[in-house]
């Protein structure tokens, strides 16, 4: 059974401004490789062949035009307690409320079940295979609080398998979309 997910994909330009945050001190954890950096809109999870044809079918129907995005802060989940994952944030914009809303609907027309939990769009810069002790972290998030990209243009959203691998996850675009281009595209 395919294990899918639906995000946005990273610029290159952006991926390396991401990735120079290795080079400080951070607590040994498992960063993602290069090509798999994105930025999660739903995950889905293992389904029938048959229910990945109809999901895949659905978000065809999502109607949007392309947006602009940055890359802004870093922090960890869980907030409150000890983190097992370090990311960095997306900015919450109308645009991606809005993408992440249809791709939703359109699931959901084809019988997934969202989240209930807020949406908080981010991007995974590190895993750890046990929480980390209380403040480990802390030290790292603070000196990167201010970490910001520059703004990129968003004009596709794709649908992921995620094929799990004793390396670590790979991940495939099994269908991309794109979003509808502007005067200011052109």
């Amino acid at each position: 059974m395919p294990r899918l997910f639906v995000a946005i994909d990273l610029p290159e330009p952006i991926k390396d401004q991401i990735l120079r945050l290795r080079e400080d001190d951070l607590p040994p954890g498992r960063w993602p490789r290069r090509e798999a950096l994105h930025l999660t809109l739903h995950f889905i999870g293992a389904v029938p062949e048959a229910v990945a044809r109809a999901y895949q079918r659905a978000l065809a129907d999502v109607d949007l035009p392309a947006f602009d995005l940055l890359i802004q802060g870093v922090g960890q989940f869980p907030i409150e307690a000890r983190p097992r994952v370090i990311w960095a944030g997306a900015q919450n914009t109308a645009a991606l409320r809005t993408l992440h809303e249809a791709a939703g609907k359109a699931l959901e027309s084809e019988g997934f079940i969202r989240e209930r939990r807020r949406y908080h769009p981010h991007i995974t810069l590190m895993r750890f295979k046990k929480p980390l002790r209380r403040g480990l972290a802390s030290r790292w998030i603070q000196q990167h609080l201010d970490f910001c990209t520059e703004p990129f243009r968003v004009t596709d959203f794709a649908l992921y398998n995620s094929d799990l691998q004793p390396s670590g996850a790979v991940y495939r675009k099994r269908m991309v979309y794109k979003l509808r281009s502007t005067r200011s595209d052109e």
